[in-house]
């Protein structure tokens, strides 16, 4: 069963991180680049799917990680928390649910700015600058917490 749970924790994460890292590094700051009309259609085109796929995977992530460690015996139960590994992973639980709850703010600033064409440009690039520093900060914090876990393989 642990095997099971660490390899939908690995697809999860994946696409979860992937997802992330590709909106906030490539196509976000391509939207921001683009009219504000031009930019509004695609959001509404992509939405849909990418909002289905990356929220099911984000949710994976935030069950099975935790679920992993514990399946695993790495917190074999609530006191286990506070040991070293439980506040790592703790911390990663924490990073996941910051940089989603960061992405989904400036998703819905980046919607309210459509409205506005002519202050668009500047706010998408802000939006784009922060999205991207706080994404990839953060996925750069997961890996190390991931490595500094031995991946979990227990």
């Amino acid at each position: 069963m642990n095997e099971i749970i660490h390899i939908l924790h690995l697809l999860a994460a994946t696409t979860w991180a992937g997802g992330n890292l590709f909106f906030a590094l490539i196509l976000l700051p391509a939207m921001a680049r683009s009219p504000a009309a031009e930019a509004s259609a695609l959001f509404d085109r992509i939405g849909p799917a990418s909002g289905l796929v990356m929220g099911v995977s984000g949710v994976l992530v935030l069950v099975t990680g935790p679920l992993r460690a514990w399946s695993g015996g790495g917190i074999p139960s609530l006191g286990a928390l506070g040991s070293p590994y439980g506040l790592w992973v703790i911390a990663a639980f924490v990073i996941v649910v910051a940089v989603s709850g960061f992405d989904g703010a400036g998703r819905a600033r980046l919607r309210r700015s459509f409205d506005d064409p002519s202050t668009y440009p500047t706010v998408a690039g802000g939006i784009a600058r922060r999205t991207a520093w706080v994404t990839a900060g953060g996925m750069t914090l997961l890996i190390l917490i991931m490595a500094l876990l031995g991946l979990g393989l227990y």
